[in-house]
């Protein structure tokens, strides 16, 4: 019998040769293994070779003896060919992950009730938003507005095709049942069935995940029920008998070893959202959605368990090859959107119910797609004239109508050129952030990329230019945001809005270069134009908010605005008439 195999960094592995009368078979499948109580899939060559995650030989031993004796039966399921199950078996296997589901809900009601209502409450307001047009008119019919929220949630297409029990064939969505399935048990089946030590048949497989379909609904109802405050017995409860093996096998796999519950991508970064809601900007919660529904959809409702290193970089490829993102978008938003919530993964935090981390290692460590050598056109700085352009365009907005829309035209192109601050921390002005401190007029922004609030003086050229007058004639409330109500539904803040419409006003107005952000290019602008007027690099930091700075001392600096101001002082106005 083989052996646990000690590789130079003093972990074991389990290292077997497949079978010769097996490669044709096994070769580039995915072969699922016992580890250490959780699950391992492994991507197959001429040899399956798995870490057991150990130093000590007396642990190895004993991963090794149970993921070989599971390979053992695998090899021998494949020698026998795929068999055809009984509906009864097929029934009892669909119970197995009804009993999974119903595992999470008895370990956390509350939790899943919350959840549950937290859902219906998402999708009426996502109704309600379907059924108004641009101008706030009900002109969509109800159920065609249920219809639309019912697509547009993740694995909608699906979900609608599981509710009806049918194919779905619209002009908006095309999905068969079959393939619907599939997306949503897919996995899920594969794992019941790796447990189990079982190959079946095509049509066998079929009818399990439609089996597991409909212990899917049995089980939604009963948590609706739940959720509505009825406990009564479930009459759905016993239709499921226990599994009865087709075949007798001389080992199994201590129960201790069976598969945890079902973990995929989007669960865990529903997780990650709820631990992160009062740590992380809600723009970063939403900046990372687009990246993990596309992992979402790559792996089918795999666990995460189960998800290697090479899974990640076949995402990533994909991106890139298929869906047209750059290389170097991929690397900055989409692995960094992954990493976080593998690394997430790692914690105990990840599993409120065990307090166990659900995985050891994150996948995403180590990922990067190499990028083409860039080649800048030009200095990310304005130009002289693309300053003086914008400002004049500034200077002159006054719209009545959009008072607010109006003001964040007129003065955050100015504001951000005499801060460098964001655009959207002076999207989040309200009247109360500006007032006088020691005779220095200053401004307050509440909303910062960093969490941390920061005042920073006003220069003397937005007084000059009549800022102050502005302000002293503006209702209390936020500046230049709230027109309008927002939509219900609404994914962004009103000041995100806003600044996106300030920038995509300037790009139709006045014709800037490739590679020159219409608002971030006053950060890199008053930034080099800081050093030129010899201003301290940390004072300037502490005006922008750029705390990038690695000297350990920075943490200690609190410059008053006195400091501010006479640093302030030196920089240099632009000459625009």
């Amino acid at each position: 019998m083989p052996r646990p195999v000690a590789r130079k960094t003093g972990v074991y592995h389990l290292n077997v040769r497949v079978p010769a009368d097996l490669t044709h078979q096994v070769i580039g499948s995915l072969v699922t293994l016992p580890l250490a109580g959780s699950v391992i899939s492994i991507k197959a060559n001429d040899k399956i070779i798995m870490s057991l995650r150990t130093k000590d030989m007396n642990v190895a031993r004993t991963r090794f003896v149970e993921a070989y004796g599971a390979l053992f039966h695998h090899f021998e399921a494949l020698r026998a060919g795929p068999k055809p199950l009984t509906h009864r078996q097929i029934v009892a296997l669909a119970g197995e992950a009804s009993r999974s589901r119903a595992g999470k809900f008895d370990a956390a009601p509350v939790d899943v009730v919350d959840g549950v209502i937290q859902d219906r409450e998402t999708f009426a307001a996502a109704v309600e938003g379907w059924r108004d047009n641009e101008e706030g008119e009900r002109t969509v019919p109800y159920e065609e507005a249920r219809f639309l929220a019912k697509i547009q949630r993740p694995y909608g297409p699906q979900l609608l095709a599981l509710e009806t029990m049918a194919d779905v064939q619209n002009e908006y969505v095309s999905i068969t049942l079959d393939q619907a399935l599939q997306d949503l048990f897919g996995t899920e089946a594969d794992l019941i069935l790796a447990q189990h030590h079982l190959v079946i048949d095509g049509a066998s497989r079929k009818r399990l995940l439609l089996e597991i379909g409909k212990a899917v609904h049995f089980f939604q109802r009963k948590l609706n029920r739940n959720t509505d405050g009825d406990y009564s017995p479930d009459p759905y409860e016993s239709r499921f008998p226990a599994f009865d093996p087709p075949l007798e096998k001389s080992t199994s796999l201590p129960a201790s070893n069976a598969a945890p519950s079902q973990v995929d991508v989007t669960e865990l970064f529903a997780r990650w959202s709820a631990h992160n809601a009062d740590k992380k900007a809600p723009a970063t919660i939403r900046r990372y959605t687009p990246s993990i529904e596309s992992l979402a959809r790559f792996t089918r409702g795999r666990d995460i368990r189960l998800l290697t290193p090479d899974d990640i970089w076949a995402w990533a490829e994909q991106r890139r090859d298929t869906d047209g993102i750059s290389p170097a978008t991929i690397n900055r938003n989409d692995l960094v959107a992954a990493a976080s919530i593998f690394q997430f993964a790692t914690t105990r935090e990840a599993d409120k119910k065990t307090k166990i981390a659900l995985r050891k290692d994150n996948p995403v460590l180590g990922i990067k797609l190499d990028l083409p050598k860039k080649r800048s056109k030009r200095d990310k700085t304005f130009k002289a004239t693309e300053i003086t352009e914008i400002l004049i365009l500034a200077r002159g907005v006054n719209d009545p109508r959009y008072p607010r829309a109006s003001a964040s035209r007129r003065w955050s192109p100015w504001i951000c050129a005499y801060s460098g601050a964001r655009i959207q921390e002076v999207c989040w002005l309200s009247k109360k952030d500006i007032w006088c401190e020691k005779g220095i007029w200053v401004m307050r922004f509440p909303m910062t990329k960093d969490g941390h609030a920061r005042t920073v003086p006003l220069h003397d050229a937005l007084i000059d230019e009549g800022f102050l007058d502005f302000w002293r004639n503006a209702p209390d409330g936020p500046l230049f945001v709230g027109d309008r109500p927002q939509k219900p539904g609404a994914t962004r803040s009103a000041p995100e809005q806003r600044a996106s419409e300030i920038a995509a006003w300037i790009q139709e107005k006045i014709k800037l270069e490739e590679g020159v952000s219409p608002n971030h290019g006053w950060r890199h602008t008053f930034i080099t134009n800081a050093e030129g007027a010899d201003i301290w690099k940390r004072t300037a930091n502490a005006i922008t908010g750029h705390n990038k700075n690695k000297d350990a001392s920075d943490g200690y600096v609190a410059l008053p605005v006195e400091i501010l101001k006479r640093a302030l002082d030196k920089y240099p106005r632009y000459v625009i008439d």
